[in-house]
């Protein structure tokens, strides 16, 4: 998957931080895809609970996530950061990354 750095970077300061949630989820949907992954996401961003928690299927696997709304403003921090912990969670419950260019960035 193709990515901007300078439209996300964009993104990353007009949107609000659950919009900007969506959009990393997307990306990341959309980059499963383009690696050939059987992905379902499916993800609880309730308005009044501080946590968002999230499950990947990836082709039979589960990943589960879990983060405070307050660790998700990083989206200031770095445009890609959003991106990068959520990844790492995957990783960190087995998932083996691909090379692309949107994970070259998420990961710089």
């Amino acid at each position: 998957m193709n990515t901007s750095g300078m439209l996300r970077g964009y993104l990353a300061k007009v949107m609000d931080q659950e919009s900007f949630f969506f959009h990393v989820i997307n990306c990341m949907e959309k980059q499963l895809v383009d690696w050939g992954c059987d992905t379902l996401l499916l993800f609880n961003w309730g308005k009044t609970s501080t946590v968002v928690s999230g499950l990947f299927i990836i082709n039979g696997f589960s990943y589960r996530f879990a983060f405070e709304k307050e660790q998700l403003s990083s989206q200031q921090l770095s445009p890609y950061a959003l991106d990068r912990m959520i990844w790492e969670e995957l990783i960190a419950g087995g998932f083996i990354l691909k090379e692309s260019n949107y994970i070259d960035k998420a990961f710089m």
